[in-house]
């Protein structure tokens, strides 16, 4: 995974709720979580899943996003997203514990223009048989820097998004500069400031304005890959699921069925895992197992 890639990730699951509110232009958004992306792995590629795909509730009713950063806009993007990530959602019964009314296809251009939001395929030989889909784009070199400033002034859109002024329209001026600063003052932590720098600086790099962005951001405190930290956090989740089912298996000389995997593939937090791989010795069952508190 790219810098830019690790770096767009790492913004989005800072304020989550700040993101989908600018994304939606919403000024509120029940947001549930992010659906375990383990499931969701394509064919013959290993670990590679698609790691942002929002759980967002509506109505009494959970609707899935699955949330593609492109680095530079493909043509392919629609396509892969509607033929491969989405329907894996869709087949699965639930995800999460969460029973989802409907699966959508969320694009961001982090660079390049806009490309096919839409596809379509249908039999020439039985023409009743189609397949169809559209997704949301967001290419953000269409999008105003200034735009982006005012909605994080007024508390719509997460102040991480900063990060992206360099990729938008604008994005070079002195005034968007001077409103990134005053914005990222309101950061109350030091270090967290240093963290937007970076991510910024990272974007600039992008589109080759890191001369600019360095020059104007010259004595703010920098923070070297913010994102190490998450991704040493996700390889020792992952390690530890691992080690769960494993043992468990050795242990209860079965594999959990397919609702208790659910169960335990969206337990992240660390210490409850590490309890649980405590626990093996003495439950008695899968469920003794992954009712641990």
């Amino acid at each position: 995974m790219k810098d830019n890639d690790k770096a767009g990730r790492y913004l989005i699951k800072r304020d989550a709720v700040g993101f989908l509110r600018w994304l939606f232009q919403q000024p509120s958004i029940d947001f549930r979580g992010w659906i375990d992306t383990r499931r969701v792995v394509l064919p013959d590629q290993g670990d590679l899943t698609h790691d942002l795909i929002a759980a967002c509730a509506t109505d009494g009713e959970v609707e899935a996003y699955c949330v593609e950063l492109e680095s530079e806009s493909s043509a392919d993007s629609v396509e892969r997203l509607l033929s491969q990530y989405v329907p894996r959602l869709v087949y699965e019964p639930s995800q999460n514990g969460l029973k989802l009314s409907s699966v959508n296809g969320i694009v961001i251009n982090l660079t390049g223009p806009p490309q096919p939001d839409s596809i379509s395929h249908q039999s020439k030989l039985l023409p009743k048989c189609r397949f169809e889909g559209v997704i949301a784009q967001f290419t953000l070199r269409e999008m105003s820097a200034s735009t982006l400033l005012a909605d994080v002034a007024s508390g719509l859109a997460s102040i991480w998004l900063l990060a992206w002024l360099p990729l938008m329209d604008g994005g070079e001026e002195s005034a968007i500069i001077e409103g990134w600063k005053q914005n990222a003052l309101r950061l109350p932590v030091e270090r967290d400031r240093g963290i937007l720098v970076t991510l910024t600086l990272t974007f600039a790099t992008l589109v080759g304005n890191l001369a600019l962005w360095n020059r104007e951001l010259e004595g703010w405190n920098v923070i070297t890959n913010p994102y190490l930290e998450e991704i040493r956090d996700e390889a020792r989740t992952k390690l530890l699921l691992d080690t769960i089912a494993r043992l468990g298996t050795q242990k209860f000389g079965k594999a959990p069925t397919k609702k208790q995997r659910t169960t335990l593939n969206s337990t992240h937090e660390i210490a409850k895992l590490e309890r649980m791989i405590d626990r093996v010795l003495t439950a008695s069952t899968w469920d003794d197992l992954l009712s641990a508190p």
